[in-house]
């Protein structure tokens, strides 16, 4: 690998760990303090919430589920879906470029063929290997932002299986907001048993490819 690459990938590594400490540190606003930040912006309160997904989406300790529950408390469902799904595209895409400028060349240049084969077999199936990923995740969504912008994987794919791939889940978590203080409404019940559906096809997927490696 060249200098620049060493450079690049350096730079990478040292974001997210500035990133992860910033983290750490300042933390996240709770419901309460995004209610009253949300009710003192007035009608800029939804760009508001879009801006803070999209800088939350980038953290490498990805708090997306977290904030997208509590967008579905605040906002009401077909509010907080879209500006959640506007959002997480948008910061996914951003994940993406900064992990494909900073850190492709270096996993290009990586002679291990475990890594080569999954790069290879990722570009085959780019759209339906990224859409799946979506659709169950088994890594968190921030994580897995940046670890396909590290493959050979187009944007294009990468975008359009994104924007499908995450409207179920996506779906599932605003709802448990919207609904959650009346359990027993079948909005809530619907979202929850969706819910145990992706979770356990995850754990399922996970067996299977774990039988398989």
């Amino acid at each position: 690998m060249t200098r620049a690459t060493y450079i690049k990938a350096g730079v990478f590594l040292a974001l997210i760990v500035a990133a992860i400490v910033i983290q750490l540190s300042v933390g996240l606003p709770t419901k309460d303090e995004l209610q009253s930040l949300l009710d003192g912006l007035g009608p800029v309160a939804i760009p508001a919430f879009i801006g803070l997904y999209i800088v939350a989406s980038l953290l490498p300790v990805g708090p997306s589920g977290l904030l997208t529950i509590v967008g579905g408390a605040l906002l009401g469902f077909f509010v907080a879906l879209a500006s959640v799904l506007v959002a997480a595209i948008i910061g996914a895409v951003v994940a993406f470029l900064i992990s494909r400028s900073l850190g492709r060349a270096a996993v290009q240049g990586v002679s291990n063929e475990r890594v080569r084969a999954l790069d290879a077999r990722v570009s085959e199936f780019e759209f339906g290997a990224v859409l799946l990923a979506r659709l169950v995740p088994l890594i968190p969504f921030t994580t897995a932002n940046y670890a396909f912008g590290l493959t050979s994987v187009r944007l294009p794919a990468y975008a359009l299986a994104t924007a499908i791939g995450i409207v179920p889940g996506t779906a599932v978590y605003v709802a448990v907001g919207a609904y959650g203080a009346e359990p027993s409404s079948p909005p809530f019940l619907l979202a929850i048993g969706a819910l145990v559906l992706l979770t356990v096809i995850g754990i399922v997927r996970s067996r299977r490819q774990s039988g398989a490696s």
